[in-house]
């Protein structure tokens, strides 16, 4: 008789053994998926201990010698056991479970790297790094992200809270098919049903049975014109233009990409060879199988080009948002907010691509065709002219300060928020109405209006550690780096003499910058959430830094963890030599040109305060 039993966390991990067999894919959950499962866990408990979370199923095959074979939900175990790993080394963190119970089959490599960091018991992060290797995936880059997230958003206390939660009040559906299940029937189902609807497919089949008509023709044309279009833009991985097939690309769009048509009714959706009939509102609901937009297989080859800084359901909050200013863009609520709004579908599915045709058009996107994010090659981009669906990004060479400058300032607004769910600022680029232009003026206006939300969100009051937020940081870096593009990039600057000039402190950090060209020149902003003191507190505490001073602005910069990891126990003249020509903060490039006479201690980290305080003062 199988089972379908609710279950603790601490239960699932430290109870029975979990195999991962061979025909499952590997370990794919990223920063999206593990930081929203952290912030919802934290959320959800916050101010009321006494309640339960569940989060989720995992569907499971009893084998004979006992241990429950994993048929659904393997990502969601590694993830709980890559959190329990990560607070097993946290200090001051009860209720861990000390041995991993999970095993994969046929990958020896991943099973030996949770194994082995298991039994690790002292330079955890070290070891995280160390014993790695391609084979394994992504295990590395999950645990870094868990423990970013768990650093930022946690004194030891609330940690420790957190851990309580997260064991015993936190629980899992463990449902078990019955012995004498067809699994190979079973994995058929599956793959033939697809995933459970998501909420935005639900939202979709809703909107579409408010659709009313003259008579059922036009009903059903009507219902055909919003699923096509609503299918094209919940693609966020291409740009909505490509989710067209190329007969309605060329009716709904023009040459520069923008809508030819300015309401829904004026719409024409052509039924080309390869559009397959819509499913109608029962259809959806009952059978959620062919919910995609219809492409030609040259053009379903071509997807996956570009990452999105939002997915499709915020996105969607986003264009509600712009009807009614009381919209949350928690996608949590997503349902509940539509139901309680009841949005016209045409006018809001004319909307929807409206304002897609411009998220596309002034939202950074990052191009993936090396499959490297590593190279962080983010950029805004347009539809080429000759109309072919080719996407071109700015030349480097001849980009201006504003186009520039607005991608970094989205990026560093992206890589701040650990989840992007609440992306406010996007409402005023969204709220801007020339659609159909392709100004200069209008990029202009977008970096102002995104540079001022930057500006209300900085606090210039906590600049000191343990407060001091990661976005102040991001947001001290690209003021460094719209600092250097616009006064140093393209000119001479000499090192000041008269030191009673009262820019002389501003035009001393100019100097540096002009002699770190190259460094500024390459800079882009990256994926990097760990606060990072340059004098550390062991070393500190040799030359009686007071603590002020040592957890002042002139002391901190953003580091990748793996760096701290590689160099919180360096002092700082070790730390230049490994990380000098680093370009990953620019703060820190600036203190390194900081030193005088091989020192980093109470004077130049005062001087160095100086300078970030004039920076501030000049930018805001």
């Amino acid at each position: 008789m199988a089972n379908n039993n609710a279950i603790t966390i601490k239960d699932i991990l430290r109870k029975d053994t979990y195999i991962i067999p061979r025909y499952q894919r590997n370990y794919a959950w990223g920063k999206t998926e593990i930081s929203q499962l952290i912030k919802d866990i934290d959320e959800f408990f916050d101010g009321n201990e006494n309640k339960s979370y569940y989060l989720g199923s995992l569907v499971c095959f009893k084998r004979e010698n006992g241990k429950y074979e994993l048929l659904d939900g393997q990502q969601r175990h590694t993830t709980i056991t890559l959190i329990n790993l990560v607070l097993k080394n946290l200090p001051n963190i009860n209720d861990t479970v000390s041995l991993p119970n999970i095993e994969f089959d046929s990958r020896k490599r991943s099973q030996d790297y949770i194994c082995n960091l298991y039994q690790s018991k002292e330079h955890f992060n070290k070891s995280v790094n160390e014993l790695n290797n391609i084979s394994v995936g992504n295990f590395k880059d999950a645990i870094e992200i868990i423990t970013e997230e768990l650093q930022k958003i946690y004194n030891i206390d609330k940690l420790d809270r957190f851990a309580d939660n997260f064991y015993n009040k936190v629980y899992l559906f463990r449902i078990e098919v019955p012995e004498d299940t067809d699994l190979n029937h079973y994995f058929e189902i599956m793959n033939n049903r697809g995933e459970q609807l998501e909420k935005h497919e639900i939202v979709k089949a809703l909107l579409m049975g408010q659709i009313k008509g003259e008579d059922d023709q036009s009903k059903e044309e009507d219902q055909r014109k919003f699923a096509t279009i609503w299918d094209a833009c919940s693609d966020m991985s291409d740009y909505v233009y490509s989710n067209f097939d190329s007969t309605n690309r060329k009716e709904l769009f023009d040459d520069n990409g923008n809508l030819r048509i300015d309401k829904f009714d004026c719409i024409t959706i052509s039924k080309t060879e390869e559009t397959q009939k819509e499913q109608l509102l029962w259809d959806i609901l009952n059978d959620p199988l062919d919910l995609s937009t219809d492409f030609t297989n040259e053009e379903k080859n071509t997807k996956e080009k570009y990452k999105s800084i939002i997915d499709f359901p915020n996105f969607l909050l986003q264009v509600l948002k712009l009807e009614d200013e009381s919209v949350s863009l928690d996608d949590k609520k997503l349902l509940d907010q539509f139901n309680q709004l009841k949005p016209d579908p045409r006018r809001f599915i004319f909307n929807l691509l409206k304002y897609r045709i411009l998220f596309d058009k002034y939202v950074v996107k990052q191009d993936l065709a090396d499959a490297d994010d590593s190279k962080r090659n983010w950029g805004i981009r347009r539809l080429d002219s000759s109309f072919d669906g080719i996407i071109k990004t700015y030349d480097p060479n001849i980009i201006n300060n504003d186009d520039e400058g607005l991608v970094k300032i989205q990026v560093m607004l992206y890589y701040s928020d650990s989840t992007n769910t609440y992306n406010n600022w996007l409402q005023e680029i969204l709220k801007n109405q020339y659609f159909y232009n392709d100004n200069r003026e209008d990029l202009v206006y977008y970096y102002s209006k995104v540079f001022e939300i930057a500006k209300k969100k900085f606090n210039r009051d906590n600049l000191s550690y343990p407060d001091i937020s990661i976005f102040n940081l991001y947001f001290i870096d690209f003021l460094l780096w719209r600092l250097y593009d616009s006064d140093v990039k393209n000119k001479t600057i000499l090192k000041p003499v008269n030191d009673q000039d009262p820019n002389y402190i501003l035009n001393v950090l100019m100097c540096k910058m002009s002699e770190k060209k190259e460094l500024f020149n390459t800079f882009k902003i990256r994926q990097i959430s760990s606060r990072e003191h340059l004098l550390s507190q062991e070393h500190g505490g040799r030359y009686s830094i007071e603590q002020e001073i040592y957890n002042g602005i002139g002391n901190l910069c953003l580091i990748s963890t793996s760096q701290n990891s590689a160099g919180n126990k360096e002092n700082p003249i070790d730390k230049r030599k490994m990380f000098g020509n680093d370009n990953t903060s620019l703060k820190r490039i600036i203190m390194f040109e900081s030193f005088e006479n091989d020192k980093w201690e109470t004077v130049q980290i005062q001087k160095h305060k100086e300078m970030i305080e004039a920076l501030i003062n000049f930018s805001l």
